[in-house]
């Protein structure tokens, strides 16, 4: 029985099992915790206020100041499987992702470590943190390595690699790093947000800050509804 009510239970979050953009691309979605996170990377060309995001060979990666993604090595054929690279400028827009939903911020990524098992005393920190990577990582695409991934989680990150703020795309195979919607800072015309990155070569999760002329993958997380103050009619 208790399986048939858990069945029926994810039948009636039926919408939550898969969200779409607005170029129609489909995002399975996974629950981890309280949250949900798609299990995707983001490929979307358009903001949710249907903006067009800026990208191409036109575009003098290093010097934007707007949002722009680009797919890796500018190759049509990375972007379903490995989604877009977006700059810091467009995961931190409040657009990027679907209406109600949101880049995962700081906080929903130590969450999320938090479950998979990071000791709560290195959620926190700066650099390389915890043994849960492999977790996290994709049982394949990886360079090898004695840390494989075997994706328990079923959170399938993929070394998407990453584009550089000098315009350079690196380590394909070898990097998932992801921004969070989280600004670490943001004075003397530069803007830096917080990142977590996996590798191939470790089990530990990184979390770093970045400048936003880097591209790197993006995951969406849904808004949590928003709580609804209720009057007590017996304190008039």
């Amino acid at each position: 029985k208790t399986g048939y009510h858990q069945q029926t239970g994810t039948q009636q979050e039926e919408g939550l099992l898969y969200v779409y953009d607005l170029d129609s691309n489909r995002y399975d979605v996974i629950k981890i915790g309280e949250h949900y996170w798609m299990k995707e990377n983001l490929r979307t060309t358009q903001y949710n206020d249907t903006t067009f995001i800026p990208t191409g060979p036109g575009l003098d990666w290093p010097k934007i100041k707007h949002g722009a993604y680009a797919i890796y090595d500018d190759n049509p054929a990375y972007a379903k499987k490995y989604g877009f690279l977006y700059n810091g400028c467009a995961a931190a827009s409040g657009k990027l992702c679907p209406k109600g939903w949101h880049v995962a911020t700081d906080t929903d990524w130590r969450e999320l470590e938090k479950f998979y098992g990071m000791p709560e005393g290195e959620l926190e920190r700066t650099g390389e943190r915890g043994d849960i990577a492999g977790k996290l990582k994709t049982t394949g695409d990886w360079k090898p390595s004695a840390f494989t991934g075997n994706n328990s989680s079923d959170f399938s990150i993929l070394p998407a690699g990453a584009r550089l703020d000098n315009g350079e795309y690196t380590t394909p195979n070898q990097y998932g790093n992801f921004w969070t919607s989280t600004v670490y800072d943001d004075r003397y015309g530069l803007l830096y947000l917080w990142n977590h990155h996996v590798n191939y070569n470790t089990n530990a999760v990184g979390r770093i800050y970045t400048v936003a002329q880097n591209g790197y993958s993006c995951r969406c997380v849904k808004d949590k509804p928003k709580s609804v103050k209720t009057i007590d009619v017996k304190s008039f």
